[in-house]
């Protein structure tokens, strides 16, 4: 039997999956954040070691049983140079043979596995990644809170904040935003909250704001909608950019993916919005994001008959 791990590192959180050559899941982990930007190396360590150590763990195997690995890792392929950094932290595992690639590429190909197309992931950052027929990839944003992730829950936690910091000077009008914060986070004085918004996880601290703006707009707070409408423009923008590079007549396949899209607001008026573009066409992705990674691994030893039973194994699996 033929074992393969995949492993999605996320902006906030890392799950690695062990799955043999049938599509049968065995083993599953998680942890921390691996973005070498955000976190130190050790962190980094650590947390990849804790997910990969629970998921073999789980599936009573050693690492000497996979067969192949895949990383999807934050900022692969963004930053030059940056694979020198990582692989070496992803070898004192002592692992055999395996693909890094970058995190959003993990999700494209779990979305689409047989198919070209584009996969928008939302999460803590923003990014659409797309693949044409030929295994081209095209990519838009994903740059970092600092530059980019236009859309994303931290650059909505971030709209968020400065909105309740703009209210709790009185440079904007009182909204019921401003306590919504507080309760959120249970601080009773807003300036308690700023030792938090530097240093360590602060991408996911921020970003976990954007669920106030979500549940702001349930009770029709007008600051909410348009923070969030913002954030709708800016993915649009960003899907609208990948378009143009592909070169077809056809509509090009959309899958979405990631945390934001658990907020009803901004996947209902970003899907009717999707929907009025003739050259776009929304489709549900074929598997969530970190089995994207464990399908990448199998696809570097698997045959395309292979493949297709593989396939078949991941979809009874759930």
């Amino acid at each position: 039997m033929r074992y393969f791990l995949g492993v999605d590192g996320g902006g906030s959180k890392t799950l690695a999956i062990l799955v043999d050559e049938t599509g049968k899941k065995i083993g599953i982990g998680t942890s921390g954040s691996i973005d070498i930007l955000n976190e130190t190396e050790q962190k980094f360590k650590d947390h990849l070691f804790q997910a990969v150590n629970m998921a073999l763990k789980a599936g009573k195997l050693n690492l000497d049983d996979v067969d192949m690995s895949c990383f999807g890792v934050p900022i692969v392929g963004d930053v030059y140079g940056i694979e020198k950094k990582i692989k070496p932290l992803i070898e004192k595992l002592r692992i055999g043979r395996y693909v890094l690639v970058n995190d959003v590429r993990v999700a494209l190909e779990g979305a689409l596995p047989e198919n070209p197309g584009a996969v928008l992931l939302a999460g803590t950052g923003s990014m659409v990644m797309a693949k044409d027929k030929n295994g081209n990839i095209f990519r838009v944003d994903g740059w970092g809170e600092h530059v980019g992730d236009l859309g994303s829950g931290y650059h909505i936690g971030q709209m968020v904040l400065r909105e309740a910091f703009k209210e709790y000077d009185g440079r904007s009008e009182y909204t019921p935003l401003l306590d919504m914060v507080k309760e959120f986070v249970s601080v009773s004085d807003l300036r308690e909250i700023l030792v938090r918004c530097k240093g360590e996880n602060v991408r996911s601290y921020i970003a976990g704001f954007s669920r106030v703006a979500c549940q702001a707009t349930q009770m029709n707070i007008k600051k909410a909608r348009e923070i969030l409408d913002n954030a709708v423009d800016e993915l649009l923008r960003s899907v609208n950019a990948i378009v143009k590079r592909f070169n077809t007549q056809t509509p090009i396949f959309l899958s979405t993916a990631g945390g934001l899209f658990n907020c009803d607001y901004i996947r209902e008026n970003f899907e009717n919005s999707v929907v009025k573009n003739s050259n776009v066409k929304l489709v549900k992705r074929k598997f969530e994001p970190h089995m994207g990674a464990v399908i990448m691994a199998a696809k570097e030893v698997l045959k395309e008959r292979e493949m297709e039973n593989f396939y078949a194994g991941l979809k009874l699996g759930g």
